[in-house]
């Protein structure tokens, strides 16, 4: 069993996220515009896009 060094897990997280927020982009803007002017609201008026992103994010 190989066992990966911190600086390899940290270039591989970083990957990861790079990933995911290039094949995700489209989800994430939706949700960040549903956000745009509201406050306390946003727990309501942005569930479908917040689901719509984790559910992408999740499935990378």
């Amino acid at each position: 069993m190989n066992v990966l060094t911190r600086s390899e897990e940290e270039i591989l997280f970083n990957q990861l996220k790079h990933n995911a927020r290039i094949n995700c982009a489209p989800l994430i803007q939706e949700f960040v515009d549903c956000n745009t002017g509201k406050s306390f609201s946003v727990i309501w008026s942005c569930r479908r896009q917040l689901k719509a992103m984790n559910n992408c994010l999740k499935n990378l």
